[in-house]
């Protein structure tokens, strides 16, 4: 496992997106922060349109600004609009973000235009074909290490329909303790649990208060309530290597139960991409839970905390923040 990327020019910066927000932006724009030669957060916003540029901006750079380490930003501008000389779509939004990233002591050392058929130094007249992208170092090296730049994070097709239901346990102190164990039982062992152990873990996620205790157990530093947990409010440094066991346990507990039982699952799994910083993988995640079950409540509830609140407090401490290898 490759432990640290080096980003070594635009094409490898560009290529690097796709691959965190699980596709390539359109009609967007999109900040990254930076502090002493490193990547930090990462936030997608639609592209203005109509909106005023101060107020847009404004609202953007208290977004990144989340980020209280960062000293540093780029800038990458997703559309197809043009400019009134095909050089600068919305030009005057640009220039009032960087004012104000300026401000808020993380200037914008590049910004990029991104269209769908080229990219460029944004106010510049040369383009570069997108296959620079593609063909980059950072696309070639993060493919290798199994990540996908466009993927489909969820299809009920690939699942398959005719499993049986999971019979929903009766709630007692037993079945909590249980539950606990056998939970931390599978984040702890190699592999995926077998077809009749997943479908006894599916069955305890399918109760909210033992699904809430999962979630809770995931993160082993948690030293406060569940409803802080699940809020991002802990202290110390989840064990991230467990984290990511978690998504992939939960991916095969979707295996093994039918839709209509599956969005507890990916409800865990959009949390996680949260505390990770990813709150485009977790409001895709999320929305599917709300799909698989109607209005499912908790996704529902999640997916106003990452409106509102958009960045984990885990994810703002440099110390504590999910580390991905890239540089």
């Amino acid at each position: 496992m490759i432990e640290k990327l080096t980003l070594t020019g635009p094409a490898d910066l560009l290529a690097y997106i796709p691959h965190l927000l699980g596709g390539t932006p359109t009609d967007s724009f999109v900040v990254l922060t930076a502090t002493a030669g490193a990547l930090g957060a990462t936030l997608r916003v639609d592209a203005p349109m109509d909106a005023a540029p101060l107020g847009f901006a404004q609202t953007v750079t208290s977004l990144a600004a989340q980020d209280e380490n960062a000293t540093a930003s780029y800038l990458i501008v997703y559309t197809d609009e043009t400019g009134d000389d095909d050089r600068f779509p919305y030009a005057a939004h640009v220039a009032a973000l960087g004012n104000e990233l300026a401000t808020a002591r993380m200037p914008v050392r590049k910004v990029y235009l991104v269209t769908s058929t080229c990219w460029a130094a944004y106010g510049t007249t040369e383009r570069y074909p997108l296959s620079q992208i593609t063909d980059s170092n950072a696309n070639a090296t993060l493919t290798f290490m199994g990540s996908a730049a466009t993927v489909d994070v969820y299809n009920p097709a690939l699942l398959g329909k005719w499993v049986e239901p999971v019979q929903v346990p009766v709630l007692t102190e037993e079945a909590v303790e249980q539950a606990r164990q056998e939970w931390d039982t599978a984040l702890e062992a190699p592999g995926t649990p077998e077809t009749e152990t997943a479908r006894k873990l599916a069955a305890w996620f399918q109760v909210p208060h033992l699904r809430d205790v999962l979630m809770a157990e995931t993160i082993t530093t948690n030293n406060g309530s569940i409803l802080d947990l699940l809020r991002g409010k802990f202290d110390g440094r989840p064990d991230w290597k467990r984290v990511d066991h978690a998504e992939v346990v939960a991916f095969e507990l979707m295996k093994v139960v039918p839709e209509g039982q599956r969005a507890p699952m990916l409800t865990l799994m959009g949390w996680l991409q949260w505390l990770k910083g990813s709150g485009t993988h977790a409001d895709r995640y999320l929305k599917l839970a709300a799909e698989d079950i109607p209005d499912y409540r908790l996704a529902v509830l999640l997916r106003e905390l990452i409106v509102t609140d958009h960045i984990a407090e885990v994810t703002k401490n440099r110390e504590t923040a999910y580390r991905r290898p890239i540089s």
